[in-house]
């Protein structure tokens, strides 16, 4: 009886590898294609201050290098669904498919086989998101902030939560280590003023910030306002210079630790508790994201053999894997913007094009 078993089993594994091999080369040449694309437009926009900061062909190839890691995450469901579609269609077109069902393998089987190559690509994605992907942006801010001779005068301003108090800071250079124009807001248990403190100047040093004047605005219990000025004094602030250069992203780059950080109120946030949770879950269901890119590729395999390369199912299935990440993005920001609970923001977009890919499976099984 193992003998029967062990050539069963064995064209199985041959076929996966099969499977995933291909599925994965065929993701990386179009994860290469649509990174040169974005990579592109990218430099495109940021050329022209890259060489007013005299940094020339070096300062070109700095930046494409260090923000690569984010523009591969965000490409990677993309480059996984063309993948799969040139690996499927290509498949059916040389009737490889035909030869498979022949033998008794079944569309839901076959999408089984590609599942291992569907845990390296998320495994790899996930390692994109949570390290490299933070890392690379942090170096880039660090970089960015540190060759900007005018930094204080040309960086935007912004606001932030640090543990009790409300801080803006008017502009920031020497990769977050100096703060321009900052003022700090406290506030008392039932969120009404009670003091403000401001410094034109703020400086980190030995872990400390410091201020070499800063003024004071005190309301009293009779609601009467008392102003001071000061001399150098250090200035109680508990951000640290790379967590004012992630603050003072529109939407920073954070790994898993530093979002379960903020949204534990143990680190300075610029964002609503509920985006850093969309970060975190949106990450965490990655793998669910890929395998549904996946599936919304398979209806390639119903191409009839006669068809050849006329046929408009590849479109229709591109077509309705950029359905699925318009409608991810929407839900995406419905769960920023508080509208939907978290949890099913994160989940609606996956939920609604996984039954979607089933029900035109099966509908075209039938046929």
């Amino acid at each position: 009886m193992k003998a029967p078993s062990s050539r069963t089993t064995l064209p199985r594994h041959v076929l996966a590898r099969h499977f995933s091999r291909t599925l994965l080369a065929r993701s990386a040449l179009s994860g290469g294609i649509l990174l040169s694309l974005m990579e592109i437009l990218s430099l495109l926009e940021q050329t022209n201050p890259i060489l007013e900061r005299h940094l020339g062909a070096t300062g070109i190839v700095t930046y494409a290098l260090l923000h690569l890691p984010a523009l591969a995450a965000t490409a990677l469901p993309l480059a996984v669904m063309i993948g799969a579609l040139f690996t499927l269609t290509q498949m059916t077109l040389g009737s490889e498919i035909a030869s498979l069902r022949a033998a008794g393998l079944s569309t839901p089987a076959m999408y089984r086989l590609m599942l291992p190559g569907m845990a390296i690509m998320a495994a790899f994605g996930l390692i994109l998101q949570d390290r490299l992907a933070p890392e690379g942006e942090l170096l880039l801010a660090r970089w960015w902030s540190v060759t900007d001779p005018l930094a204080c005068d040309t960086a935007h301003d912004f606001w932030f939560r640090d543990g009790p108090h409300i801080i803006h800071v008017g502009g920031y250079g020497d990769a977050g280590a100096r703060l321009c124009n900052i003022t700090a807001y406290s506030r008392d248990a039932t969120g009404n003023l009670t003091d403000a403190r401001a410094a034109p100047d703020l400086r980190y040093n030995q872990g400390v910030w410091r201020a070499p004047a800063t003024r004071s605005l005190l309301l009293a219990t009779d609601r009467t306002r008392v102003s001071e000025l000061h001399g150098a004094a250090t200035f109680a602030l508990a951000a640290r210079p790379d967590e004012i250069l992630a603050l003072a992203q529109p939407y920073p780059a954070l790994t898993t630790p530093q979002l379960f950080a903020a949204l534990g109120n143990r680190r300075p946030t610029a964002l609503p508790h509920s985006d850093y949770a969309m970060m975190l879950l949106t990450r965490l269901l990655l793998p669910i994201t890929l395998c549904v890119m996946l599936l919304l590729a398979v209806p390639v395999v119903y191409i009839p053999p006669r068809t050849g390369t006329g046929s408009w199912l590849p479109v229709y299935c591109l077509g309705g894997g950029f359905v699925f990440v318009v409608i991810q993005g929407l839900f995406q920001a419905l769960g920023e913007a508080g509208t939907l609970p978290v949890a099913l923001a994160a989940l609606a977009a996956p939920l609604l094009a996984g039954l979607a890919g089933i029900a035109v499976v099966l509908r075209m099984e039938e046929r």
